[in-house]
């Protein structure tokens, strides 16, 4: 009887527990960022280089899985790239390359990365609570073309951070609240990228939703570019959760 009832509950248990055996996570969106700071040394600010806004996109999967140890993993992309032209009215510097003021500057900038995130999940019920640790490699570069010169500095640097992220799921809605972010100070380099977003999740097999949200990304890195930018502005994604 004993074998009986323990089958039983097993039964009936076996397709919650399943549930969060595995589980594949895939997003991407859009975001209209919003350029601040300076580069150079002596610096220049985003305005006066004609640094105004982009469209910029990102893509992300994440796996999760019931092993205690092994930590859960996102790999996420985001593209951020701006190609701008302005008339400045003072000198600045890039990597020991000094532009004039006056002159007509064609600026690209472009601060493309790829995160690598390792996490563990600390609640998975209503609320959601991850924190781990993320290493971004930037694959960009900023460049200045004058009437005279042109210079170029590559960022290809990799940097690591604290991740986190906290999601409250209103119980038989569908709708949730959420924040998700990077930082680390550490020597020369300083990042800081947070959002906060506002979801709807469609329940079925597979789970889709939609994602309004806002993010703001704070990069100061110590090389020849001396670029201390600010980037921030709303984003609209699409999910899907296997």
């Amino acid at each position: 009887m004993k074998k009986l009832v323990l089958a039983a509950g097993l039964t009936l248990a076996s397709p919650f527990a399943a549930a969060d055996l595995l589980s594949l996570k895939a997003g991407a969106g859009y975001w209209q960022g919003d350029y601040s700071g300076s580069v150079g040394e002596p610096s220049i600010n985003a305005e006066q280089l004609g640094l105004d806004d982009s469209n910029n996109n990102y893509f992300y999967l994440a796996f999760e899985h019931f092993l205690p140890i092994i930590p859960n993993a996102r790999v996420q992309h985001t593209r951020i790239s701006s190609d701008q032209s302005a008339v400045i009215d003072q000198a600045f510097t890039l990597n020991n390359q000094t532009f004039v003021a006056n002159e007509m500057v064609f600026t690209d900038l472009d601060l493309t990365h790829t995160d690598l995130t390792a996490y563990y999940q600390l609640l998975d019920n209503w609320v959601t609570l991850n924190v781990g640790l993320t290493l971004r490699l930037f694959d960009g570069h900023i460049s200045a073309r004058g009437e005279t010169f042109t210079e170029t500095v590559d960022i290809d640097q990799s940097v690591p951070l604290v991740y986190g992220e906290a999601r409250f799921r209103l119980p038989f809605t569908g709708w949730s609240v959420g924040a998700q972010g990077n930082a680390l100070s550490l020597n020369d380099h300083s990042i800081t990228d947070i959002s906060a977003s506002v979801g709807y999740t469609f329940r079925s097999v597979i789970d889709a939703g939609v994602e309004l949200g806002y993010r703001q990304l704070s990069v100061d890195l110590d090389s020849g570019a001396q670029a201390d930018m600010d980037i921030k502005g709303p984003y609209a994604a699409v999910t899907l959760r296997f």
